[in-house]
């Protein structure tokens, strides 16, 4: 055999040979798999996050009505925030509202939004949080619309007259529905 022909092949199997051992992997040409986990944990952890500020929305049927007044369910909640609010940068929103009813429109229905109701429940919970030593609530407070999954039927129910209610939230009662299992109309 020529001598050339034997250092090529020679050559082309000290190549094989350095393929299978993984010298190549050791120059960074081929990547390693990232670690289990790796990818999807970013993922999870905004998620984490995005629930975590979540909880710093107050919300419209956290207050009395069409007034200023958090009602038990407000107050609560933003005692929660108040204790909590220092750990983290997250916004606390109040959220516009949606349930005012304008004197000029025919029916009076309570379905407009108003701006100055949200300016005055915004000074209200600034204030609030104030009082319950947040030093920079007036920068931390802001109005927004809510991005959040709206209420299915009968929770948008009960949050519209739990924010109606003059008792202040929670406890009016229950029960009402369940049937007495005899399955079926008759």
């Amino acid at each position: 055999m020529h001598p050339l022909r034997l250092f090529a092949s020679a050559a082309a199997a000290a190549a094989v040979a350095g393929l299978a051992a993984g010298c190549i992997r050791d120059r960074g040409l081929i990547n390693p798999p990232a670690p289990i986990g790796s990818t999807i944990d970013p993922m999870f952890q905004m998620q984490e996050r995005n629930a975590e500020a979540s909880d710093f929305v107050i919300h419209e049927h956290e207050f009395v009505g069409a007034t200023t007044e958090l009602n038990d369910a407000g107050r609560d909640h933003l005692s929660k925030i108040a204790a909590r609010v220092a750990m983290n940068d997250f916004p606390v929103l109040v959220v516009q509202s949606q349930i005012s009813a304008r004197d000029r429109d025919k029916y009076h229905f309570p379905v407009r939004r108003n701006e100055a109701l949200d300016l005055e429940r915004r000074t209200q919970v600034v204030a609030l949080l104030a009082a319950m030593g947040v030093p920079d609530a007036d920068s931390r407070v802001v109005i927004s619309r809510y991005y959040g999954p709206g209420f299915q039927s009968f929770e948008a129910e009960r949050a519209y007259f739990r924010g109606f209610s003059n008792a202040g939230g929670g406890g009016q009662g229950g029960g009402g529905g369940g049937g007495g299992g005899g399955g079926g109309f008759f």
